[in-house]
């Protein structure tokens, strides 16, 4: 089954939620916060379980070009950019998992210490991947997606994220299948969008993941 909305965490946040990764082996995820009215850029850890913010952090010293790259068992990896106009150069930073300090010296990345996200393909309008799920979508929601299309299959569901409307008006929706083909649930996560997002969803550790209208994070349990 899949616990929806019973099983729903939300979490609202003030800026935009610009990235997400969960922490291995744990109930947590890492998010990249970014506010555009201050130009600063934070970091947070949330245990989705307890649903409560474990931690929140900024680099004082890079507060705008900055990006989150990678979480581990220990540590949280940052990347910041030394030249904007030349993305190649960059500079690593790190974050203790535990309590959000910085480190003075970067460890070594293990990328064998990551946790599996699983994220949908995506679908352009003219492949025939596109076709065929649309096809589906408009025979089982009677709708007409437009542009691009996420899917994937997980457990005994089928995931969609697609959109609808024009240019500057997009609508993009969220929806889950049984394997049977029967609407679970869908949502709204998004209005008024100028364009198409990409990975607009995320598996890990038995949950979903998705971003609603860019500053509410919200995840739920699929058994």
């Amino acid at each position: 089954m899949i616990e929806k909305p019973r099983g729903t965490v939300s979490l609202h946040l003030q800026a935009t939620i610009w990235n997400v990764l969960p922490v291995p082996e744990k109930p947590w995820v890492v998010i990249e916060e970014r506010n555009d009215e201050t130009r600063q850029v934070s970091f947070l850890a949330y245990d989705y379980n307890e649903k409560k913010i474990i931690w929140r952090s900024s680099l004082q010293s890079e507060p705008w070009w900055i990006n989150l790259v990678q979480v581990t068992l220990d540590f949280v990896f940052l990347k910041t950019f030394e030249n904007t106009s030349n993305p190649d150069k960059t500079k690593w930073h790190a974050l203790s998992l535990k309590d959000g300090k910085p480190l003075e010296t970067v460890p070594e990345i293990n990328s064998d210490h990551t946790n599996e996200v699983i994220q949908p393909f995506q679908y352009l309008e003219g492949e025939e991947d596109f076709n065929t799920v649309k096809f589906f979508v408009e025979k089982k929601l009677l709708v007409h997606p437009v542009f691009g299309i996420e899917y994937v299959e997980y457990a005994d569901f089928i995931f969609i994220s697609y959109y609808l409307g024009g240019s500057g008006m997009f609508a993009n929706r969220l929806a889950c299948f049984t394997k049977a083909g029967n609407l679970s649930w869908q949502d709204e996560i998004g209005m008024n969008l100028k364009g198409i997002g990409l990975n607009t969803f995320f598996l890990a550790s038995d949950h979903l993941f998705f971003v609603k209208n860019k500053t509410e994070l919200v995840t739920f349990g699929i058994v």
